[in-house]
């Protein structure tokens, strides 16, 4: 009987080891709507401490977001665009004009585990954030309309 009591308090202790281990290998961050990054993004103000990414293809684009310049995506459903130029000018018109059936376009800061700013957001979408703080590499998760599924991680509306 105590054998039992110690075996099943040794398996808790593992699973708990796991799963602390296996949350510090990725932090979650969080969207935190702001009139301001959506009226800067609406204005095509941006700022040089960011780099800028869109998502999908930059006729149909369903976001765009701005990183501290030592985060990065790597993720082919995103692109990279330099903030002065026509196609960035083009996404953020499209992102603002065409938002997913059901929404409205609106801005956010990126924040990391900490809530720290690492970013701003501009999209009709909502998205989930998680960062590796060994490589800054983040990774947004998002609905996805252009594969036929709602444009919100939460039951969007379409």
């Amino acid at each position: 009987m105590i054998k039992n009591i110690v075996r099943v308090k040794l398996a808790v202790a593992a699973a708990l080891a796991i799963m602390v281990s296996a949350c510090s290998i990725a932090n979650f961050g969080w969207l935190r709507n702001s009139q301001d990054v959506g009226q800067a993004f609406e204005t095509l103000h941006v700022s040089s401490d960011y780099r800028y990414w869109y998502l999908y293809l930059e006729n149909t684009p369903y976001a765009v977001l701005g990183l501290n310049r030592e985060y990065r995506i790597e993720d082919i459903s995103w692109t990279e665009v330099e903030p002065g130029s026509e196609v960035f000018q083009k996404v953020v018109g499209l992102v603002e004009s065409f938002p997913v059936s059901g929404s409205r376009t609106y801005g956010a800061y990126i924040l990391d585990s900490n809530g720290e700013r690492i970013g701003v957001w501009y999209s009709s979408m909502s998205a989930g954030i998680s960062i590796d703080p060994a490589t800054k590499i983040v990774f947004i998760t998002t609905g996805t309309p252009w594969m036929g599924g709602d444009g919100n991680d939460n039951g969007g509306r379409d």
